[in-house]
């Protein structure tokens, strides 16, 4: 476990790929407008449903290299965590790394569509992220979890070697 975690970090976002069609549309976009997410009331089903398909996510692990580390999140490829969904804005929202209580903190970054923590609108402030949190930057959601959360889960979905 701990080799694990010293190879991908503290923390990962997993999020379900999105639809070929609307990635190569937020490709092709680039620097274009966001366009308005597809309803906020929905994202609660939507992470449920993400859940349920284990087996078909994507896995981003974080990094930080020093307390405090913020990594960019947006729609520009020289954003830290890139998302391929016309739906988030060019520089979106912000994670922060804090060494002292081994978490990220979220803020939105006046974004057309919003970041979310487990579906509620974060507004101005920042929010810290606890394992197993929801996390939308507009219709982009991701699942927040610690390296050895994730490890464990992995572990017990791997078949049995005798």
């Amino acid at each position: 476990m701990r080799t694990f975690q010293s190879e991908h970090g503290p923390v990962a976002l997993i999020q379900q790929p999105p639809a070929p069609v609307f990635q190569r549309v937020a490709q092709q976009m680039g620097g274009a407008r966001t366009v308005f997410m597809a309803h906020r009331s929905r994202l609660a089903d939507r992470l449920m449903a993400m859940l349920q398909g284990f087996e078909h996510l994507q896995v981003l692990f974080l990094k930080p290299k020093t307390d405090g580390e913020v990594f960019a999140v947006g729609r520009l490829e020289t954003s830290s965590v890139v998302i391929h969904d016309p739906s988030v804005s060019k520089f979106h929202a912000l994670l922060r790394w804090s060494a002292a209580d081994s978490s990220c903190y979220v803020r939105d970054a006046d974004s057309m569509n919003g970041t979310f923590v487990n579906a509620i609108a974060l507004g101005e402030q920042e929010q810290q992220l606890v394992d197993g949190d929801g996390l939308a930057f507009g219709d982009a959601q991701f699942l927040y979890v610690r390296t050895d959360t994730l490890h464990a889960h992995l572990a017990m979905a791997a078949p049995a070697h005798r």
